[in-house]
C-alpha cells in the first residue's frame, strides 16, 4: 500500500466548487486500472482546490502513482466529474511512507 498525495486546482484559478468526497473517491476508483486499487482515501475539498492522500494498493509505487495520475486524467477530462479542474500534484507522500507524520516537531 502506498500513500499518494494528489492536489487538485480549478482551471483558470476561478473558484469552482468540488463535487462531494464520495463522488470523487468512486471517480477516482472507476479510473484506476486493476490490479491497483484504492485501500482509503482522505479527501479534503476547497473553493478551486482538491486535496487528499489516497492510500493505493498496487504492486510497486511507480505503478501506483503512474495509475492514480491516469486515473486523475480520466476525473479532470473532457466530460469528467471534475472537468474544468487540473492536476498540479500527484506523488508519493515520504512523511506518511517513512511513518513520519506524527513525530513531535521541535520549535
Amino acid at each position: 500500500m502506498y500513500a499518494i498525495r494528489v492536489r487538485l486546482q480549478a482551471r483558470g484559478g476561478r473558484p469552482l466548487r468540488p463535487p462531494a468526497a464520495p463522488a470523487v473517491r468512486a471517480g477516482l476508483e472507476r479510473g484506476l486500472r486493476a490490479p491497483a486499487r484504492i485501500g482509503h482515501a482522505r479527501i479534503r475539498q476547497g473553493a478551486g482546490e482538491l486535496d487528499a492522500v489516497v492510500f493505493v494498493a498496487a504492486r510497486s509505487l511507480l505503478e501506483a502513482e503512474d495509475g492514480l495520475r491516469d486515473a486523475c486524467g480520466e476525473l479532470t477530462g473532457e466530460g469528467g466529474t471534475l472537468s474544468g479542474w487540473e492536476l498540479h500534484t500527484c506523488e508519493a507522500d515520504t512523511w506518511i511512507a517513512l511513518g513520519l507524520h506524527g513525530l513531535p516537531t521541535r520549535p
